[in-house]
This record gives C-alpha cells, structure tokens and sequence, in this order.
C-alpha cells in the first residue's frame, strides 16, 4: 500500500471504532449524517463552496453510471 492509502486507514480508525459503539440503525444513519455535515463543512474550508458542490455532484453521479 502507498503511504497515502495508509494514513488513511490510519485515519479512519477512530471512525471505525464510532461505527461499532452504535447500538441500532438509527444511531449509525445518526452518525452518518452528522459525518456527511462534517464533511461539508470541511470541504467548505478548505476547497470553498464550489469545489464541495463539484464533489458531492460527481460522486452522485459516479453512483448511477
């Protein structure tokens, strides 16, 4: 794996670890969408507005191809 791809991972351990203290579904689409506001708000920070939108557009569209 490529340095990138580790930290990565590395990053994503806390997050794994939210995802299985969850006790239902509804706690885990809870965190879900807190995570996807958080993400927002990141995106909006350090891209702008217009770099989130171009992200969020092209990953819904990259579902339905």
């Amino acid at each position: 794996m490529s340095k990138v791809t580790d930290r990565m991972e590395e990053l994503c351990l806390p997050i794994d670890k939210q995802i299985l203290m969850c006790d239902s579904r509804e706690d885990v689409l809870m965190m879900a969408c807190l995570m996807l506001s958080k993400v927002k708000d990141i995106f909006d920070s350090q891209i702008g507005i217009e770099g989130r939108k171009e992200i969020f557009k092209d990953a819904n569209n990259d579902r339905y191809r």
